[in-house]
């Protein structure tokens, strides 16, 4: 661990690590490169960081294999590296964080952040959430360095709190409020990839600008006012040309004057007597003669 430190601050980066030990010594054999001419203008990728990529995505899986006996500090060391630049750091898409949990795994994450059920719960999500972690997928969440030890621990190499307990020397209670605080960062995170997708499906509301109108407000009403007066005089118009006559009041001012002393003051309805008759209805012609012709075929009947 100390020489890996020594050729760290000299500014190598491993590529490659054996995962036998040493038959001699018991240590790992490491290959380290350094560029000794960098370009700091160029917007490509160094072809160091390249090989730097490949060896941490291939570290990372053999963490649960070959080199879980390291301790968490050694193997969080060796994941660990200033000297890389021009890594950029990419944040999940929403079809990508599906692709990897589940709703219902969501749901159980969000549980635990808030105390509602047991780790053992979401022990089976640690492993993907650890291995995105580590390979720089969640954006710029930080986690201090017991944090990011402790999620080694249990999501890549899949050690017990117990034995964490030693190799990180911390007790496990202290353990278990690290492991809840990073799991509340993690559902932070997912909720923020969620909302955002939401947010660029929803329609985009458009910008109203504001224009002066053409006409100021007292044109408007003058306007308005033209035009209600125009349709008034049609309308009276055509009742100028209507024949009311049917619907003039009979009687003179002597006979109304009448009515109303003999009804009184609190009379509501008063009666006027009309001039006009009513026509009466006419018989049916084909049903009296039939009638008269039965009539008439009895007499003779009779008089026979």
């Amino acid at each position: 661990e100390h020489l890996l430190r020594f050729w760290k601050r000299a500014g190598f980066i491993p590529v490659y690590l054996r995962q036998t030990p040493n038959d001699l010594t018991g240590e790992h054999s490491c290959v380290m490169l350094k560029m000794l001419i960098e370009d700091e203008d160029g917007k490509e990728e160094p072809w160091l960081t390249a090989f730097w990529k490949d060896f941490r995505r291939r570290f990372i899986s053999l963490l649960s294999y070959q080199f879980s006996s390291f301790t968490p500090s050694l193997a969080l060391n060796i994941l660990q590296n200033k000297n890389i630049k021009k890594e950029s750091q990419t944040v999940l898409s929403r079809s990508e964080l599906a692709a990897v949990f589940i709703p219902y795994d969501l749901k159980r994450l969000e549980m635990y952040s808030r105390n509602m059920v047991d780790y053992h719960l979401i022990m089976d999500l640690v492993p993907d959430i650890s291995r995105l972690f580590f390979l720089q997928q969640l954006g710029s969440i930080s986690l201090s360095a017991a944090q990011s030890a402790l999620l080694l621990g249990i999501g890549l190499q899949h050690k017990s709190l117990e034995q964490l307990e030693k190799e990180i020397e911390l007790p496990t209670s202290q353990l278990m409020g690290l492991f809840n605080r990073i799991i509340r960062k993690i559902v932070q995170l997912f909720n923020t990839v969620q909302e955002k997708a939401v947010e660029e499906q929803m329609v985009v509301a458009k910008e109203v600008i504001m224009e002066p109108t053409l006409k100021s407000l007292n044109e408007d009403l003058e306007e308005a006012a033209r035009e209600f007066q125009e349709k008034h005089n049609k309308e009276m118009k055509k009742l100028k040309e209507m024949d009311l006559s049917q619907y003039v009041i009979q009687g003179d001012e002597e006979e109304w004057s009448d009515v109303l002393q003999k009804a009184g003051q609190n009379a509501s309805i008063v009666s006027l007597k009309s001039s006009k008759r009513k026509l009466e209805k006419p018989e049916k012609g084909p049903k009296l003669q039939k009638k008269f012709k039965k009539n008439k075929d009895k007499k003779e009947k009779w008089g026979k």
